[in-house]
């Protein structure tokens, strides 16, 4: 890449990637549901393009979590890949490393485990902005560039949440509180998720069904099963298997009082609107017994204890 064009082309790039960040959350992200599965909906692949972005390219292209940064990582990988022979040693460890981690994150965490990808990202990314490709103020200037993007990826992230509550107040989020304090919107986890399974009578031996909350692995050792309403999947050790699908709702109760051995149900008042089936069967088998000051909910199978 030749000196005089490296700025130009990085320029253009951040440009293109910023524009397409802003379309992301104006225009293709939707505000309301309308006639689209709950489930696909919830997960941000309502439509065929979002299927693409928050899918099957998800790691790179899901603005609604990751920064719009990682996507300039995607020339870069092609343009690497072309020139395999001509990158040294370490350039061509920096590649395969981030095409794996990719890999790994799209077959097993999706955007989750796709954000453990943003050191190599951030090591990628200026790559072609070292000093024998820029001036050294270009550089500068490009790298705070890139800090303002991410930065306004997350603002208009919060404005689409703000969209979504306007347009169907039955949208419930941290990020949609009037009163709320920007560190709320930020960290929307439990203030004392210890005390709230405390004084709420879970044990410390119980095993509990998590929905979609790593929070609980995050602050907690206890037991617990990784659950994601949305589409009804069960994040088990050896396999991901449905929850609701092919059981009657008592069939699910048996499950998961014999086999998961979860009595209990950790959730939010936002994922707890997601899934119709999963609505019916926490309404009539299952009985709310708190919600916390940050909308998290706590729920326990009804007739488990005799009571």
């Amino acid at each position: 890449m030749q000196k005089d064009r490296a700025p130009l082309i990085a320029w253009t790039s951040i440009t293109a990637v910023g524009i397409m960040a802003m379309t992301y959350h104006l225009r293709w992200m939707p505000v309301m549901r309308g006639d689209t599965d709950p489930a696909l909906y919830s997960r941000g692949i309502g439509t065929p393009l979002l299927l693409w972005l928050n899918g099957y390219l998800g790691v790179f292209l899901n603005f609604q979590f990751l920064s719009p940064v990682g996507t300039l990582s995607i020339p870069l990988l092609a343009y690497g890949l072309f020139r395999w022979k001509g990158l040294v040693r370490w350039q061509q460890a920096l590649l395969v490393f981030t095409l794996l981690s990719s890999l790994v994150s799209r077959v097993f965490g999706g955007f989750k485990s796709a954000a453990t990808r943003s050191p190599s990202t951030l090591l990628m990314v200026p790559w072609p902005l070292r000093s024998e490709h820029c001036g050294r103020e270009d550089t500068r200037l490009l790298f705070a560039s890139l800090a303002l993007l991410s930065l306004l990826n997350v603002m208009l992230s919060l404005v689409h949440r703000q969209r979504t509550w306007r347009a169907d107040p039955t949208y419930n989020s941290p990020d949609t509180k009037p009163d709320g304090s920007l560190s709320e919107r930020l960290d929307s986890s439990p203030r004392d998720l210890e005390g709230f399974l405390r004084d709420n009578g879970v044990a410390q031996t119980d095993t509990v069904l998590v929905n979609n909350l790593p929070i609980w692995y995050y602050v907690t050792d206890r037991p617990g099963v990784y659950f994601w309403s949305g589409s009804d999947q069960l994040f088990l050790a050896d396999s991901k298997p449905f929850l609701f699908k092919d059981r009657t709702d008592d069939e699910v109760m048996a499950y998961m009082r014999d086999s998961l051995h979860c009595r209990y149900l950790f959730s939010t008042i936002d994922y707890d609107t997601y899934n119709p089936r999963y609505i019916s069967f926490v309404q009539s088998h299952m009985d709310l017994l708190a919600t916390d000051d940050r909308d998290h909910t706590l729920y326990r199978l009804k007739d488990t204890f005799d009571r």
